[in-house]
């Protein structure tokens, strides 16, 4: 990662959950969201981690721009690129809640193979993104008997 994007955001892969982490470390401009998004696609992309946690509270809300772009042109494109069900859990400050709805009343319905949520405290996000993990892990059938005649 780029020493400008070591001042925008801090990117980490745990192996052991599965997860990306995308903690946003100050409020950006537009370009500096696209930045921030692309950077952590190419982190996700070559382990298709498919589980996001989105730490937003330092970061702030964006403007509409912003918030269109990655509704409608990147996480089309994040699905695609990773290949299934996708889950992002979004971290905001309560103080940034009230401003939500407002920022995303006009943007189109996320793909149905995005799962996006929106929370104001990390265990409940970890917690969301944990259990949306376990309903996808294949559960191994049975071993068929056979009964000899």
């Amino acid at each position: 990662m780029s020493a400008a994007l070591q001042d925008i955001v801090d990117l980490s892969f745990r192996d052991d959950l599965d997860l990306l982490f995308s903690r946003w470390l100050r409020g950006v401009d537009d370009a500096e969201v696209r930045q921030g998004y692309e950077a952590a696609l190419a982190l996700a992309a070559p382990r298709r981690a498919r589980y996001w946690l989105l730490d937003m509270r330092r970061r702030g809300m964006v403007s509409t721009t912003a918030t269109r772009w990655v509704m409608e042109a990147f996480l089309p494109r994040l699905v695609t690129t990773l290949g299934g069900q996708v889950y992002l859990a979004y971290l905001i400050s309560p103080a940034h809640q009230s401003e939500l709805p407002s920022l995303t009343s006009n943007a189109r319905p996320v793909d149905d193979r995005c799962r996006v949520q929106v929370f104001t405290d990390e265990c409940s996000a970890m917690q969301w993104l944990e259990q949306s993990r376990q309903l996808n892990i294949p559960h191994a059938q049975p071993a068929a008997t056979t009964t000899s005649t």
